[in-house]
């Protein structure tokens, strides 16, 4: 199964802290979150793929700055 890093912004860490999502604190100031990717839904309410698995981990898609395969 393919990873996926999540590059968080700095002040979204005490709901990564909430979420019980492991992360490391990356040299850019960013927190950054590795979780499994999932299937594409093209039927999804969320047409986007990044903001479909944002929403399964309970992420707000608002604090990502970047997403890339792990």
């Amino acid at each position: 199964m393919n990873q996926v890093l999540i590059h968080l912004k700095p002040e979204y860490l005490p709901d990564v802290k909430r979420l019980g999502l492991s992360y490391i604190h990356s040299s850019n100031d960013e927190i950054d979150v590795t979780v499994n990717d999932i299937d594409y839904d093209p039927n999804h309410y969320l047409v986007d793929p990044d903001e479909q698995l944002c929403e399964l981990y309970g992420i707000n898609y608002n604090y990502v700055n970047m997403m890339e395969l792990a």
